[in-house]
């Protein structure tokens, strides 16, 4: 498809490893982490989604405050017209980071395995490599299941379950 976009256009769009470097920049020594970074080009603009969090959770004022931030340096660098996208991971993106597997600790997820298994449980511990999930027990089940660790390096997908009870 790129035959349909003009040189200028590809010389003006900006690389996601560039943005990062922008974003490391304006949050450098704050509370504040990149958790994910989505740049989508169609022929007519840009996409720049943008997801930040901190440990406590992100306020809408600091991600208004950091987007425009990013907004006047991106503008610098790109000539033609993007959208620019800044807020934090909802509760249904997947956790991508150690620090949101911490900060979520005591809370449910359900867990992918790259093998296709599924584990879901709570959330009993999280460290730099590893993080441990009590499952559910079963109905049938007389007993708890034991822990299980897991290394992010296992895992296609971990998403904190919102409960209603």
């Amino acid at each position: 498809m790129l035959h349909n976009i003009s040189l200028s256009t590809i010389l003006a769009m900006i690389t996601a490893e560039q943005i990062t470097g922008i974003i490391d920049g304006i949050i450098a020594d704050s509370k504040f982490y990149l958790v994910d970074l989505k740049v989508s080009t169609s022929k007519i603009k840009q996409k720049i989604t943008v997801l930040v969090d901190t440990d406590e959770g992100i306020l809408i004022d600091e991600c208004s405050t950091i987007s425009r931030q990013l907004g006047e340096l991106l503008d610098e660098e790109i000539d033609n017209a993007y959208t620019l996208e800044v807020s934090s991971p909802g509760i249904d993106h997947p956790l991508k980071l150690s620090r949101q597997f911490v900060k979520n600790i005591g809370r449910t997820l359900k867990v992918i395995k790259k093998d296709g298994t599924e584990v879901k449980g709570e959330l009993v511990n999280a460290s730099e490599n590893v993080f441990t999930i009590q499952p559910d027990k079963k109905k049938k089940e007389k007993t708890k299941p034991e822990p299980v660790e897991l290394g992010y390096d296992e895992i296609k997908e971990a998403v904190v379950q919102v409960s209603f009870k």
